[in-house]
């Protein structure tokens, strides 16, 4: 019996294994077969398209085309090219899933084709009111998810909203008072009644029901649903009336289009418009820190390991009428390149106070490459680029920046190194004290930059002192944590315009030479031995016109100024963060090139953004930017 019990037992188990066993084949076979699906999809991207005549039961190929491009997002996978055929589109897209490394998922219009995408919604429902004014009543679920006319752009705002009105594509002006409407054509209030949104508005002569009248309904067109969500492309779109909330370096970061904490995205050719706060946000949702001290500091609980941050590419767009900035984000800026873009009309109506307005506002943005730019009309408190805290290894190259209410360059709070080349910077006027402002920010290097009327700032935080993390270089592994002091500075072979370097101290480590000081402007007490000064006047301007800019200069006004090879072993090493100026590769940089990419050569003695003035200037004019 014992025996019998034994086999019993054994041909139970013998059982139970044949059991598992087909499940784990199954599990097997149903585990490879997935593999092989994503490696299928991966291996063959396909072409989807969208159009205004598709339907989103469709199959989303060329003769099938879907309606939305949320829906051709949601069965988009790695590799796969979303093709947007021409038309408006009125939707939020929020990504669930991104690309691969070679394989991203993009977005553009079909060559040659306009594709509109709004964040704003037709009204046609306006009843004439007192007078020349018309009354729109909105139920909340016309908004997508938050009501902007509910929202405040700030919690000192008495009466802007990040909502707007639109007519005909153009921008009505928010009042105060319901009564001011009246009176101020192309003008509206907006108030709550019995958990309704009223909108009163005044469209002159028009019939808004017969026009093109639209409000703001959505924060944003694209936007990624969580961190981490990378490799996205998005190509030649024209995005425009976003109700975007305001964002901030220690907090949320929203934009028209958001990566969320995303990498690896690419954002090239698009046109964005009348973006409440911020076009685009490189950035990611952090918070306070309130007690950083040199063993607790700012950003510790962020991530180390640079390859899974930033790495994003921000190029030939064209950004304007937006409130708050143009480029905007914390972190993600790191080791990412912005660069060809027109930026303007920032916080056009100043509506947008306090201290994060800028045409490029980047903070933690390690080895950050900021590249031929054109920034002009900021506005209010605004700044044409604002970096820091902490932005080590960055580059600012071959940028014009002009027409900023504040400081045309703004630097805070970083141990460097920092390179500032080729840039061409027409600041506020030395009277305002403004220009290039740095506070306790050291280790900054200018070379080779024209400034006009720019007064220049360099000093330490004033009262407590801060706790400013340094890294091992090109990584975001914190190296040690001590306060940012105003020092270790160089000038070497700039123009300085009505404005030099006069006012500043002789701060330690701090070094200017090879400089040229024209039409009033006067060099450093303690360096400057080899720069020459002279009064003649240097003709400058700066030529606008809707897509470009033209640099006009006396050329008998530059004076030859021969300046020593700006080699890694010229400028120096960088004790403190253990570099030389670098490449993200480590490769040390010596700047042997001008504006126009011309490499330094026998002829090249003239300090500036120009190596031979007047090879390059036609008539005392030359072209910087056209997009």
């Amino acid at each position: 019996m014992e025996n019998l019990t034994i086999i019993n037992e054994l041909i139970t188990r013998l059982m139970k294994m044949q059991t598992a066993l087909k499940k784990l084949i199954a599990l097997t076979l149903f585990w490879g077969m997935s593999c092989l699906m994503v490696f299928s999809a991966s291996a063959n991207p396909r072409s989807i398209y969208v159009a205004k005549s598709g339907n989103d039961k469709n199959s989303g190929n060329a003769s099938s085309p879907v309606l939305t491009i949320t829906k051709a997002e949601s069965i988009a996978l790695p590799g796969d090219r979303i093709i947007i055929h021409k038309g408006t589109y009125r939707e939020m897209v929020i990504f669930h899933k991104g690309g691969s490394p070679g394989a991203a998922i993009s977005y553009s219009a079909s060559p040659g084709e306009e594709v509109i995408i709004k964040g704003s919604e037709r009204v046609r429902t306006w009843v004439k009111a007192d007078g020349r004014t018309w009354r729109a009543t909105i139920n909340d679920d016309f908004f997508n998810g938050t009501n902007p006319f509910k929202e405040w752009i700030n919690h000192d705002s008495s009466y802007r909203h990040l909502g707007e009105v639109y007519l005909d594509n153009k921008l009505l002006n928010e009042q105060k008072m319901k009564g001011d409407v009246e009176r101020v054509i192309y003008s509206w209030f907006t108030s709550q009644e019995n958990g309704k949104t009223i909108i009163t508005a005044n469209f002159g002569a028009n019939d808004p029901n017969q026009k093109l009248t639209e409000i703001n309904v959505r924060p944003s067109v694209f936007t990624a649903e969580k961190p981490g969500i990378s490799f996205i492309v998005i190509d030649g779109l024209k995005i425009t009336q976003i109700a975007s909330a305001p964002a901030f370096v220690n907090g949320v970061q929203p934009g028209a289009i958001s990566v969320n904490g995303g990498t690896h995205w690419v954002i090239k050719n698009c046109s964005l418009s009348y973006c409440k706060s911020v076009a685009i946000s490189i950035g990611q949702t952090v918070h306070d820190y309130p007690a950083s001290n040199p063993g607790n500091p700012e950003y510790r609980d962020l991530s180390q390991d640079i390859s899974t941050v930033g790495h994003d590419t921000i190029i030939h767009n064209h950004i304007s009428y937006c409130g708050q900035a143009g480029i905007f984000g914390l972190l993600h800026g790191t080791q990412s390149i912005i660069a060809d873009n027109l930026i303007e009309d920032i916080n056009s109506s100043s509506d947008f106070p306090g201290n994060e307005i800028a045409g490029i506002r980047l903070a933690l943005a390690v080895d950050a490459l900021v590249s031929h730019n054109l920034i002009r009309r900021v506005h209010g408190a605004g700044y044409g680029i604002y970096l820091g805290p902490l932005f080590q290894g960055a580059r600012i190259s071959r940028n014009i920046i002009t027409e900023t209410s504040q400081s045309a360059i703004y630097l805070y709070n970083s141990h460097g190194p920092a390179l500032f080349d080729n840039n061409i910077i027409s600041g506020p006027g030395k009277s305002t004290g403004e220009g290039v402002k740095m506070i306790s920010a050291e280790g900054n290097v200018f070379v080779q930059n024209l400034f006009y009327d720019c007064a220049f700032i360099n000093q330490k935080v004033s009262g407590r002192t801060f706790a400013t993390s340094n890294f091992l270089p090109h990584s975001l592994v914190i190296k040690q944590t001590i306060p940012a002091l105003a020092m270790d500075d160089r000038w070497y072979s700039n123009v300085f315009v009505k404005s030099g370097l006069d006012k500043l101290n002789n701060d330690p480590d701090c070094l200017a030479d090879y400089n040229a000081y024209i039409q009033g402007a006067l060099p450093t007490a303690w360096g400057d031995k080899q720069s020459h000064t002279i009064a003649a006047n240097a003709g400058f301007a700066l030529i606008n016109t809707a897509n470009s800019a033209k640099l006009m200069l006396d050329l008998k006004a530059i004076p030859k100024v021969t300046c020593p090879v700006l080699s890694p072993e010229y400028i120096g090493f960088f004790a403190l963060s253990k570099q030389y100026l670098e490449y993200p590769n480590g490769k040390a940089i010596t700047i042997n090139a001008d504006f126009k990419h011309k490499p330094k050569d026998a002829l090249s003695g003239f300090p500036g953004p120009f190596y031979q003035y007047r090879a390059t200037l036609d008539n005392n004019q030359t072209l910087l930017f056209a997009y």
